[in-house]
This record gives C-alpha cells, sequence and structure tokens, in this order.
C-alpha cells in the first residue's frame, strides 16, 4: 500500500513543497509539483549520509535538530539550515504568523562538532550569498561552511583552532 506525505522545507527566503510517496522499500520524491524521482537515503558512517536522487548521487553531512523541524546539512559543501514542517504544522505556523521575523537575521550554526580550521569573514564585512565563512574539520573531512543568503557580517564568535559543538553559532549575518 502506497503513503504520501507532503512536508514545506524551507532554507533561508526559499519554501519548497516536498512530496514523499513509499511503495514498499521505493521512496519516489516530487519537489513543486515537478517530476517524480526515486530517492533513497543511506548511512555511510555517523552524521556521514549518501543521497540519490534519480541517477545523481551526494554525500551529505546532515542530522535532525532536537525538535524535531530544524535539519542542518552540508552538501557540496554548502551548509544550510533547513527547517521541515509537514502539511498541519505549516498550516499552523502561517496562521500563527510564527515566521514572519525569521528571515532578518541568519546565524551560522555548526551543523556537527568539529574544530574550526580557518574563518574566512570578520565582523563588518559584506558577503554573498554561498561564499564560504568558515572551514569546519569533523570526520577527518574539512567542510566548507556558508549561508544560502548574503548580508552584512555582524558577528563572528569563533577563531581558527576552535573545538566547537553542534548548533554552536559560528557567524551571524543580516
Amino acid at each position: 500500500m502506497a503513503t504520501t506525505t507532503t512536508y514545506q522545507v524551507t532554507a533561508g527566503d526559499r519554501t519548497l513543497s516536498v512530496e514523499l510517496r513509499s511503495e514498499g522499500e521505493m521512496i519516489v520524491a516530487r519537489v513543486d509539483g515537478g517530476a517524480e524521482q526515486r530517492v533513497a537515503l543511506s548511512t555511510v558512517r555517523g552524521l556521514l549520509r549518501s543521497l540519490q536522487v534519480g541517477e545523481r548521487r551526494a554525500e551529505v553531512l546532515g542530522q535532525v535538530q532536537r525538535d524535531g523541524q530544524h535539519v542542518a546539512l552540508v552538501l557540496d559543501g554548502l551548509g544550510y539550515e533547513l527547517e521541515v514542517l509537514d502539511e498541519l504544522r505549516a498550516r499552523l505556523a502561517s496562521l500563527g504568523g510564527s515566521r514572519a521575523q525569521s528571515h532578518a537575521r541568519r546565524e551560522l550554526k555548526a551543523p556537527m562538532p568539529g574544530l574550526v580550521v580557518r574563518v574566512l569573514c570578520a565582523a563588518g564585512d559584506e558577503i554573498e550569498a554561498g561564499r564560504p565563512l568558515v572551514v569546519l574539520q569533523a570526520m577527518k573531512m574539512e567542510n566548507e561552511l556558508s549561508l544560502p543568503r548574503g548580508g552584512h557580517v555582524s558577528s563572528v564568535s569563533t577563531e581558527p583552532g576552535q573545538t566547537v559543538e553542534q548548533g554552536q553559532v559560528l557567524v551571524v549575518v543580516e
């Protein structure tokens, strides 16, 4: 028996509708009403996952936060903070206006525990979307972390050689 669940996924100012349909072991995804594609997610080790969408495969570092609605991930060297809501929670959030102020300030948070290797920005810098801000070493891999939106760096709260915990704020951009 097939089951279908729809989620609202928000990264920065962009919100997508993601529909997942499962039939036994197979999962198919449709994003914003586009074509269906077969998807698979498997654990490589620790927080490292292998994600396959159609014929494309990528390694992803990711973890669901304690609230179950936020996901921190690194894909192709870019760090993302995603908000993932099922249909009911998305409707409730839109009615309550809970996301109205969420996009003025962006925090680059450590997606996993690690060692800060380099800090590539300073307070006062104007940055572009996707520009690497911090290089974090985790699980013997160096990951360039960035934000999907640009802006003005208001604070940098880390330095090279510092060990950081998952969820720790590294850079704030307004």
